[in-house]
């Protein structure tokens, strides 16, 4: 098997690898990248970046340690020489993905990187297409942000020629450190909003009303969602390819079901299977193309679909990040508590000061509660 123009050899580019609690799914994304057949990784610059089990901003437990300590096997089984950097608390996705690439582009010192989430199985050719989406990107690198080549899967090119066209979802892709400090300097107000809760209890009404700020936005509120959002103000396209060179295998996660992952179609995904492959020239025209289809794509989302979105969140459920009322306390302590009057002082500390989310956190973790709600 070869691709056209990419020569056989070790990259130099790290690759790394983000991980929580699924070391089954690992384990076939650290198989598929041993399995390269024309660029291999250096194993040296391989990077594990587990995520821990308990949170430290809530105590809540996210993960089992079994798994996460499975998962770390999993990765020094393949790739001794490679780091481990376990994270002694949990993180959430997001941070998990902001501390890996930080590793890469600052401690490592690195131009570029390759980014793997554990649920996608890169086929054999996967990094050498990402070296030839490099390669040719490079002369629009300041108009290029992610690029990766999991493909079309619902509706697949064979091959040999690669075409390009929009990217989808952030996995297994390779993103460049000057694209990604813009895109990082875009998102301040988003990381305010995912930090004050763990990754997993993210207020979605909140995180949606940010997208009232951009001319164009996306019907997520996550990691991905943030990044393309920063993509399209920026005019930074997301390049993708037409033919499927790894698959997505994430049957169940975060935001993922059997049904879901049936329903998208990725059931019967596979990558595709030749002598030989050519991506097509890439050209400027090409590139501000995929980018300007895409801004007008999630412009018209922005206008039509936004303000409905939010007002029905805005119906379903209440904002727990809202500061809490006199008239909510009394409730509170009452329904929680089975106390009809509330300490004075209760009502000065916490009223209009304190959000609704934490004072239920506060009083869930009281000894009278647990006293009488029982473990």
């Amino acid at each position: 098997m070869r691709l056209a123009g990419v020569e056989p050899g070790v990259t130099r580019v790290p690759v790394v690898i983000f991980s929580f609690d699924r070391p089954e799914y690992l384990d076939r994304l650290c198989a598929g990248l041993r399995a390269q057949a024309v660029v291999r990784p250096d194993p040296a610059r391989v990077v594990l970046m587990q995520d821990g089990s308990v949170s430290a901003l809530t105590g809540h437990r996210h993960g089992r340690p079994g798994l996460i300590q499975r998962s770390i096997e999993t990765f020094r089984r393949h790739f001794p020489e490679g780091q481990v950097m376990a994270a002694p608390r949990n993180l959430g996705i997001a941070e998990n993905i902001l501390r890996g690439q930080r590793h890469a582009f600052e401690t490592m010192d690195s131009a570029v990187g390759y980014f793997f989430e554990d649920d996608l199985e890169p086929g054999p050719l996967y990094l050498a297409a990402l070296e030839a989406m490099r390669a040719a990107t490079e002369p629009f690198a300041d108009r290029v942000g992610y690029f990766a080549a999991y493909g079309a899967h619902r509706d697949p090119a064979p091959g040999p020629e690669v075409g390009w066209r929009q990217l989808g979802h952030h996995w297994g892709f390779g993103l460049r450190r000057d694209a990604w400090r813009r895109i990082q300097s875009r998102i301040g107000d988003w990381w305010e909003e995912i930090r004050r809760n763990d990754y997993r209890a993210r207020n979605r009404l909140r995180l949606f009303e940010l997208w009232r700020r951009r001319e164009a936005a996306v019907d997520g509120v996550g990691e991905d969602a943030a990044t393309e959002v920063a993509c399209l103000e920026l005019g930074l396209a997301r390049l993708g390819t037409d033919v499927c060179f790894g698959r997505y295998i994430g049957v169940e996660g975060e935001h993922f079901t059997p049904g879901v992952f049936r329903d998208l179609g990725f059931e019967g995904m596979r990558w595709a299977e030749a002598d030989h492959f050519a991506f097509r020239p890439l050209t400027a025209e090409r590139v501000a193309a995929i980018a300007e289809a895409a801004f007008r794509q999630r412009a018209a989302w922005r206008r039509e679909k936004l303000e409905p979105l939010i007002a029905r969140l805005a119906a379903e459920r209440d904002d727990p990040d809202r500061a809490v009322t006199e008239a909510e306390i009394v409730a509170l302590w009452h329904l929680m508590l089975d106390r009809r009057e509330v300490p004075p002082g209760v009502i000065a500390r916490h009223a209009g000061k304190t959000r609704l989310r934490d004072l239920r956190r506060e009083i869930v973790r009281m000894r009278e509660f647990q006293r009488q709600t029982g473990p």
